[in-house]
């Protein structure tokens, strides 16, 4: 019975853990591609007829999901280079005006200003990036970062890993490969500052935000706050719940996010016209040319599609080109999507991030947005919800277990087998529930951040476990004198 008990204590890790195993070594972003149907000649032919979607329908079918799904608020637009297609917000969101905090959606306005020097003549894509700033004060020690060049940063080919923190970056035998990461776009965010004499912020506002007139977009959360920051919600074993987020100082040392790659913040308007200036060929902002760049000279992102500039190039997730950029944040939950052969953008924004579960559900909300049918029914996120918050609770009880029987257990101490089997429940199990992702790659840190209340779960249930063995381990030194 208790070899059962310890059986199943490590299915429930297993089932907890790897719930989490979707942060290990990832890119932190959200429903970045669309499920694809069975039928690719019907999916396609759904595309081909985007023009004559039944909006009324998708309204209603949109309002249903966000009550279906617990969505605190959402904002979504159908553009094309003349206006709104389809404009409507959901919830809390009583207006398209009401910023969100964007995400790495974010790193193609960082890409968008480097496009600018460099067509101003002030950066140079292949030149080092030692060129425009000091590399010794944002990498680690003994990093060859001069052979960094900015085009590395943009296509994040620069060797920088996932998670790793200002100030204490390194290059690895990964560069020349993509690999996703926020330390990238803040280092560009720097030769930002450093080839235009202006601070990020300003840079932005003055030469992206002022010009296309998005009068609500900023990269300060006080000044987005002002202007009626929507605000975010996390979510707790399927319960939203609103809070601060976590919102980064200007190039902040010791942190894995920044600004320049995902705190930029602005509305549902504001990212209809940003869509729509490269629907028009960049207007006055930028040259068709870099526009091209910024689309097609990218690179292999290891997952079927090609990554560059802060845009991602895919042929095969919807049967045709399609680019587009999510954004992920503590409480945001984003994504930008670009089709060039319809000419047309499509801009979904919601305030919560509910990773295990709603951030999944919502590829399915968005596909009539495409021309494709939903996949999933009104009660997924209840049953989604239901089976994680069952292991969750069955892990608990399991760690609970051995402190409220622990009088049960002095009884039997002195059998060899209980030992043994003690010394595999309260050291090996808890230590697994904390070093797992670390190992897979993704501090507990990062869990924290981004999934609050399984990072709860896991702390509260090794924290029993090894309390339970201190407790016994007190018991025998006890019992020896």
């Amino acid at each position: 019975m208790k070899v059962f008990k310890m059986v199943v204590a490590c299915i429930v890790a297993c089932v907890v853990t790897c719930s989490l195993c979707l942060l290990g070594g990832q890119k932190v972003i959200a429903f970045a591609e669309e499920t694809e149907s069975e039928n690719g000649s019907s999916e396609s032919n759904a595309l081909s007829n985007i023009w004559n979607l039944d909006f009324e329908t998708i309204d209603k079918q949109l309002a249903e999901d966000v009550k279906n799904y617990h969505i605190p608020g959402m904002a979504v637009a159908v553009v094309d280079k003349d206006g709104a297609l389809f404009e409507k917000t959901y919830g809390v969101c009583d207006n398209p005006e009401r910023p969100f905090i964007i995400g790495s959606m974010s790193k193609s306005f960082t890409a968008l200003a480097i496009m600018q020097l460099v067509e101003q003549g002030k950066v140079d894509l292949d030149a080092s990036i030692d060129e425009y700033i000091n590399g010794d004060e944002w990498f680690a020690a003994g990093t060859d970062h001069k052979r960094i060049t900015v085009r590395d940063l943009l296509n994040q080919t620069s060797g920088i890993q996932t998670y790793q923190a200002m100030g204490k970056l390194k290059s690895t035998e990964s560069y020349g490969s993509h690999v996703y990461a926020n330390g990238n776009y803040g280092l560009l965010g720097l030769i930002v500052e450093a080839a235009s004499g202006m601070n990020y912020e300003e840079y932005v506002t003055t030469y992206i935000f002022e010009p296309l007139k998005m009068s609500q977009a900023t990269a300060s959360l006080e000044k987005a706050k002002e202007k009626g920051l929507l605000p975010g919600y996390r979510n707790y074993y399927g319960i939203p719940v609103a809070g601060e987020p976590d919102y980064p100082i200007m190039h902040e040392k010791g942190k894995w996010t920044n600004i320049p790659g995902g705190y930029l913040c602005a509305s549902l308007s504001d990212m209809e016209k940003y869509l729509q200036m490269y629907l028009r060929g960049g207007e006055d902002i930028i040259t068709e040319q870099s526009i091209q760049s910024m689309f097609y000279d990218n690179v292999p992102d290891g997952e079927g599609g090609f990554y560059g500039m802060g845009w991602v190039y895919s042929t095969e997730s919807m049967c045709m080109p399609v680019l587009n950029h999510a954004g992920l944040v503590e409480n945001y939950t984003c994504n930008m999507f670009i089709l060039p052969e319809k000419e047309i953008a499509i801009i979904v924004m919601v305030n919560m991030n509910d990773y295990l579960v709603g951030n999944g559900l919502l590829a399915d909300v968005v596909m009539p947005l495409f021309g494709m049918e939903k996949q999933l029914g009104p009660n997924e996120y209840l049953k989604q919800h239901l089976m994680i918050d069952a292991a969750v609770l069955l892990l608990l009880l399991i760690s609970l277990y051995p402190v409220i029987t622990l009088k049960k257990w002095k009884q039997k101490s002195e059998n060899k087998k209980i030992f043994v089997f003690d010394m595999l429940r309260h050291l090996v199990l808890p230590a697994a529930l904390l070093v797992v992702l670390p190992c897979m790659g993704t501090p507990l840190s990062v869990v924290w951040l981004f999934a609050k209340d399984v990072a709860i779960v896991l702390y509260v249930s090794a924290a029993l476990l090894f309390f339970g063995g201190i407790c016994k381990c007190g018991y025998l030194i006890k019992r020896k004198k």
